[in-house]
């Protein structure tokens, strides 16, 4: 790439860090990120969805050029993974020009993940081969396919399409990336240790691995179709001693590690927990544990459970309760002689199969809890409510944020018989340049200890949505949306557009939305609209366009009033008769007031009959050999000279190759 114009794009996104250097302690998941074959308006989006199931890396393919276009996208990108404190690698050596961006000098870039495997996410086997290659000692994983792609080598799909929907390939991605996340920091310092004699399972292997204090994992791999449940013994590497594991659950092509004889003790395994005697411990569980934290007195536990399970804990006395399980309330067994717990895990929900349970273990000294953290307004100064267990805490306490966001606190007196403030308000104010769906971590701390935390996501105040804008079928389970929001509108008739507004306030808010367009007429012009607390509310505009030409007219949605948003929008006449041909973001159409031709280079895409919803040209596609297609009034034309228009498409349905192989006459 040539040095200047890149530095010159994203210098201002370095700035003062620490450093990050590739060690063989630290395993770390990444998943390639196609930014130069993905729609840029979905970036954010894809971008926060990977951050928010538990990847903090992410792997960039090289530029294809070195335009000036693709620069910026480039430098557009890494502003965004710097924006959502992620970092990245180029799938190669930081260039000179770059290194003002390495973890070095305190920006997002690392070098490549070393030896690092890639895995598809579409493949198969790829849970079974991802937990091989933690075992292996590797010291990354890279995930490629995870989302759709679009460019000139057409369509290529993904784990996840372009509407952000989710297809079953995100369960091993999602799974690995929450278990990695948990075992990642020691992993490398475990070591296989022998288990109990015990006759061979046909397809089924079970190996055990720990580490010098004794902490340890039971790996199971079910290669087999079906589902298998049976006993699992395991060794207590310290002790010596057999611990039984009962009615364990694998699914088929599935494999889970379950946890066995890990320390109730503060580390990167039980988060805040220096409460705990050194005897106490988790014995074992029978699904995968993913994380672990002590709270005002609340022990709780993540985990992926495809199946029901249960956990083990050792502890040095009877826990206070309750238990929640799942969300809802739970009884437990305690056993008094050997001071063990014993837990119920309900089965999973979700693509992950995540499930939570919390154990009341003691009542604290001293609490702090968040009243109502569930969302933070971009933009906007958010008031959020903590309340302690006296003055003398709350005076002694401090709020942490990361990212940082700048706040101010209000202690709140409370009834004239308290002994003064309890209660503190945080005025939190987020930047407008915070990301909308990513996450802020709260804490609040006293006396130096952390008592309470909240992971309050960060949204816009409030957002619009055109529900009719035109998606191209690209394949049987992923539709491409043009952006800006594209809708036809009949020429002589017009037509009725519905636009959601979403208010992501936690208090009823009032509007007023505006829509216009060169050209177009709306009725109303403007409308005040009510929305409730974290509602979405549909309205409705007319549109004329009995005067515009035929064609696309650029446009935008206004609302304004207790929230200002802006969204773009285009509107494509059509004649009554004839048809208009366009491009965008990689697809030439042509469409009419009836029927719709979406093309890729080389891959006639639909032709949709708007009346009956139904498609004519099967869903993938049909390839042809055409080269370069440009748009020319009511036609396309194919390489410069084979010219397609809708008429001509009508009378050869089901000879698509044939008739862009043809001239036109």
């Amino acid at each position: 790439m040539r040095a200047s114009p890149i530095l010159g794009a994203i210098l201002l996104l370095a700035s003062a860090g620490a450093a990050r250097a590739w060690g063989a302690q630290v395993w770390v998941e990444s998943v390639e990120f196609p930014w130069n074959t993905y729609p840029r308006p979905l970036w954010e989006r894809e971008l926060v969805w990977i951050k928010n199931i538990g990847i903090t890396h992410i792997s960039l393919p090289p530029a294809r050029d070195e335009s000036d276009e693709t620069v910026a996208q480039l430098a557009d990108v890494i502003r965004i993974i710097r924006r959502l404190n992620l970092e990245a690698d180029l799938e190669g050596p930081i260039p000179d020009s770059m290194q003002p961006l390495s973890r070095s000098h305190g920006g997002p870039l690392t070098e490549p993940l070393p030896v690092a495997s890639r895995i598809s996410a579409l493949a198969p086997d790829a849970l079974i081969r991802s937990r091989k290659l933690l075992l292996a000692g590797g010291a990354g994983l890279v995930w490629t396919d995870v989302e759709d792609m679009i460019g000139s080598a057409g369509y290529h799909a993904g784990a996840v399409n372009f509407a952000g929907e989710e297809t079953p390939a995100t369960v091993p991605l999602r799974r690995n990336a929450q278990l990695a996340r948990y075992w990642g920091t020691i992993i490398a310092s475990l070591h296989e240790t022998r288990l109990p004699p015990a006759p061979p399972i046909p397809q089924i292997s079970i190996r055990q691995f720990a580490g010098k204090n004794g902490t340890s994992f039971v790996s199971i791999v079910n290669a087999s179709s079906k589902h298998w449940t049976g006993a699992v013994k395991a060794m207590h590497p310290v002790q010596k001693r057999v611990v039984d594991l009962p009615a364990v659950t694998v699914p088929a092509h599935d494999s889970l590690w379950l946890p066995v004889d890990v320390p109730l003790m503060a580390g990167p395994l039980c988060k805040d927990c220096s409460a705990f005697a050194t005897v106490d411990r988790l014995v074992y569980a029978t699904a995968e544990i993913t994380a672990m934290e002590y709270e005002n007195g609340i022990l709780a536990m993540e985990f992926t459970a495809p199946t029901a399970g249960e956990v083990v804990l050792q502890l040095s006395s009877e826990p206070s309760g309750p238990l929640v399980a799942g969300g809802r309330p739970a009884s437990f067994d305690w056993d008094e002689h050997t001071l063990r717990a014993r837990l119920p895990i309900p089965k999973g929900a979700g693509p992950g199969g995540h499930t939570r349970i919390g154990l009341a273990i003691d009542a604290p000294d001293a609490t702090g809890f968040f009243e109502n953290a569930s969302v933070l307004l971009i933009g906007e100064t958010n008031n959020l409510t903590a309340e302690f267990s006296s003055q003398a805490i709350l005076n002694r306490s401090r709020l942490r944020i990361v990212p940082e966001l700048s706040f101010t606190d209000d202690p709140v007196k409370t009834d004239a018989g308290a002994e003064g403030a309890r209660e503190v308000v945080y005025r939190i104010k987020v930047p407008d340049t915070a990301i909308h769906g990513d996450h802020a971590d709260l804490s609040i701390e006293a006396d130096g200890a952390p008592m309470s935390h909240a992971r309050p996501q960060l949204l816009h105040p409030a957002t619009l949505r055109f529900a009719d804008t035109i998606m191209v079928r690209v394949a049987a389970n992923s539709r491409l949306p043009l952006f800006p929001a594209t809708l036809p509108v009949n020429q002589r008739t017009g037509r009725d557009v519905t636009i959601s507004i979403g208010n992501n306030a936690p208090e009823i808010r009032n509007f007023t939305l505006e829509l216009k367009a060169e050209g177009l007429d709306f009725s109303p012009a403007k409308m005040d609209v009510t929305v409730g607390a974290s509602m979405a509310r549909d309205v409705s505009f007319r549109v004329f366009a009995t005067g515009a030409a035929a064609g696309l007219h650029e446009g935008e949605a206004r609302l304004s009033g207790a929230a200002s948003a802006t969204e773009a929008v285009r509107f494509l006449v059509l004649p009554q008769n004839g048809a208009v041909a366009f491009a965008s973001g990689g697809v030439s159409l042509i469409e009419s007031a009836t029927e719709r031709a979406a093309f890729l280079p080389g891959r006639w895409l639909e032709f949709l009959d708007k009346d009956s919803g139904q498609d004519q040209i099967a869903a993938g596609g049909t390839a042809f050999t055409a080269g370069p297609i440009d748009t020319r009034n009511d036609a396309l034309v194919f390489a410069g000279q084979k010219i397609v228009r809708l008429q001509d498409l009508e009378k050869v349905t089901g000879q698509a190759k044939g008739l862009l192989h043809e001239k036109a006459p």
